[in-house]
């Protein structure tokens, strides 16, 4: 049960962590978005390990799908960068 609990926080820690990386939210914490992006990304690593370690497949499933999201974001960001200077 408290696994359970442990589960649910981790994710709503981690969708809070993806609603953070915004301009605004990184003016608001006082940070850069890199510094944002390298915690969600530090984030997401432990909280997949975790999740194995634990057998929290639920974890693990929303970790693969933030993961994969993140991934598509950083191709298409690269992709309008790199279309832009042409």
């Amino acid at each position: 049960m408290i696994l359970k609990v442990l589960a649910f926080g981790a994710i709503a820690l981690l969708l809070g962590l993806r609603l953070a990386r915004t301009p605004l939210g990184a003016q608001v914490l006082g940070v850069s978005l890199r510094v944002l992006n390298v915690v969600y990304l530090a984030a997401l690593l432990l909280a997949g390990i975790l999740a194995v370690v634990l057998e929290q497949w639920i974890l693990l499933a929303v970790v693969a799908v933030l993961l994969v999201l993140s991934g598509v974001e950083e191709l298409r960001r690269r992709q309008a960068a790199g279309g832009s200077s042409r």
